[in-house]
């Protein structure tokens, strides 16, 4: 793979270069070499995190598969596998399709394959011996087109299917136990074709409520004891069940809980968070606070994550005291929870850049412009450096991303795939 000159805040003298060309080439932020703005990795953060949520999976006795839509990037999958994860979570047939085209061998996807074309690309893809599956069902409908397709396909052994959960006014899934145990019989009912291997919930829709944990820990009560009535009725499928949850807001309860969980000794408890790979400065940076106030410090010791993605710009206007305009807005840093938060401050005579504190924040946002209220003492020219919330929706706006050392100095890059 090659610099591409699309991609934005590359020095332009590296288009064309390979990218471990580019990387011995001592391209450095504070040197002036990004065309602004850039979004940046921090390779000492990327590899604490990695390692940090991992060492908590195995200190909790669960299994990390995490979500991939969170970076889509194939060098941040490899790293995260390569760490130790069960698998990846995918959200769309289409990412099952990168997945596989990565070598990613064992996929969770978190919904249901219901369009044909879908579940044909599926289907398709199954008929490779080292590759896990297993996708989510919750009526009866679903059951059916899914058998179907797989008759129809004639694959050589049945698709595992995970019971989905669902809660009232969420999204996708079973609002009731009885509901629950009469798909759990409709899927034993097509053995050989389709195999219950599992029972998934996303207690995440709970994590912006003032009742979330609460309402979490109940809906993950109400998991464990379908599963048990599913479990004692003979409605699985050989094999280990998978109980599987875990956003990254609410994680440490389905942890918690669900390791509790006995099915017999064939429980294999699944977490599916994803954005702990690069942390963050604002929704997961309280989330965190949060897990820390609810649970012993013995159960996250293991929890040391460290926001890892910055977007920069330089100060472009200072047009009114106390109000700086810089080049960097909706195009370049997600927004759709908080508003960039400003961390860093640089110019070149201060050597490192320097904490900001709270006495700059941001206010609006346009397409290509941020605008900055405090008494930092800016001058046009200068670099800020702002941290994000929700990795999601800034991963999703850059197509490559140098990772930089604690100097700020390139030494690898990862891709993206939206």
């Amino acid at each position: 793979m090659t610099i591409d000159s699309h991609w934005k805040g590359f020095p332009p003298e590296l288009a064309g270069c390979s990218l471990d060309a580019a990387i011995l080439q001592d391209k450095r932020l504070l040197n002036g070499d990004f065309l602004m703005p850039v979004a940046l990795l921090k390779e000492s953060a990327i590899e604490q995190n990695i390692r940090s949520m991992q060492a908590f999976a195995k200190a909790a006795g669960v299994e990390l598969c995490p979500h991939g839509k969170t970076s889509m990037s194939p060098e941040l999958f490899a790293r995260q596998l390569g760490a130790g994860a069960w698998g990846m979570t995918a959200a769309t047939a289409h990412h099952v399709r990168l997945y596989r085209q990565w070598g990613v061998r064992r996929i969770l996807l978190a919904n249901q394959l219901v369009a044909p074309a879908d579940i044909s690309l599926v289907l398709d893809l199954l008929i490779a011996d080292d590759f896990e599956f297993f996708c989510l069902v919750d009526s009866p409908e679903g059951v059916e087109r899914l058998a179907e397709a797989v008759r129809h396909k004639g694959l050589d052994r049945p698709l595992n299917l995970l019971l989905e959960i669902g809660a009232s006014q969420g999204r996708t899934g079973v609002r009731s136990i009885e509901g629950s145990l009469a798909l759990g019989r409709r899927i034993a009912h097509e053995a050989g074709v389709l195999a219950l291997r599992g029972v998934e919930i996303f207690e995440g829709i709970y994590a912006s409520s003032g009742r979330g944990p609460a309402a979490a820990e109940a809906m993950l009560d109400e998991m464990a004891g379908i599963a048990r009535r599913l479990l004692h009725e003979g409605l699985f499928a050989p094999g280990e069940i998978i109980l599987t949850g875990g956003g990254s807001a609410l994680f440490d309860l389905c942890a918690r809980q669900l390791a509790a969980v006995d099915l017999d000794g064939h429980a294999t408890v699944v977490l599916r968070s994803g954005c702990y790979v690069t942390h963050d400065h604002g929704t997961y940076a309280a989330a965190l606070e949060a897990i820390r106030a609810r649970q012993s410090e013995t159960f996250t010791a293991e929890l040391r994550p460290v926001a890892a993605l910055e977007v920069w710009a330089v100060v472009q206007s200072l047009p009114e005291p106390g109000f700086a305009v810089v080049s960097l807005g909706k195009r370049d840093v997600g927004f759709d929870t908080d508003l960039p938060r400003p961390i860093w401050h640089f110019r070149p005579d201060m050597g490192m850049p320097r904490p900001v504190g709270d006495q700059l924040r941001v206010t609006k946002l346009y397409d290509q412009h941020a605008c900055l209220e405090g008494t930092h003492g800016l001058m046009v020219g200068d670099l800020v450096g702002f941290g994000i919330s929700h990795p999601c929706s800034t991963f999703d706006r850059w197509r490559a991303i140098p990772v930089v050392d604690d100097h700020y100095r390139m030494v690898d890059i990862v891709t993206t795939v939206f």
